[in-house]
């Protein structure tokens, strides 16, 4: 799976709390898992919020990953388990819910084909126009948005890599 996000990290943490980030949501993260991994005992996303009631929004739409957690910047005890998440423990991926700087330049020429597919299998027919595509996070999902003329069709990207 194509994993655009970029790690958690200590530089990452720092700069949600100077932006005002207080909570975060932690939930299971399985397009980081890749078939030859080793000794990874799991895979986890870091969404970052600025108001409570948002976190909570999205905490309470994960109500079935056993992994999910909202943790809560003024709570010391959090603060030191994001910080530890940061700091990249061994047999953990741990990403942010931020796209890497460089992340357009994974996208594989099989992915491409996926998205030719994908448009093909909705009708439609671009012509000089073309299609927009905009990638960007949701709710720990990585979506989708493809534009032309007056469509507009919003999906999970793991909906795009299904197509053959």
């Amino acid at each position: 799976m194509f994993n655009p996000l970029a790690p958690w990290t200590e530089k990452a943490l720092d700069g949600f709390i100077r932006e005002g980030k207080k909570y975060f949501v932690r939930q299971t993260f399985n397009r980081a898992r890749h078939p030859f991994d080793e000794n990874i005992k799991g895979c986890f996303l870091l969404c970052h919020y600025e108001l409570y009631a948002h976190a909570k929004e999205h905490y309470d739409a994960l109500k079935d990953d056993p992994n999910r957690f909202l943790y809560e910047w003024d709570n010391e005890e959090h603060q030191q388990k994001l910080k530890l998440a940061a700091a990249g423990p061994h047999g953990y991926k741990i990403f942010s819910n931020t796209f890497m700087p460089d992340w357009e330049r994974h996208i594989t020429n099989r992915m491409k084909q996926k998205i030719r597919a994908f448009i093909k299998d909705k009708g439609w027919k671009p012509d000089g126009e073309g299609v927009k595509i905009d990638f960007y996070p949701h709710f720990g999902e990585v979506m989708i948005t493809l534009r032309f003329r007056e469509q507009k069709l919003s999906v999970k990207l793991e909906e795009v890599e299904l197509m053959s």
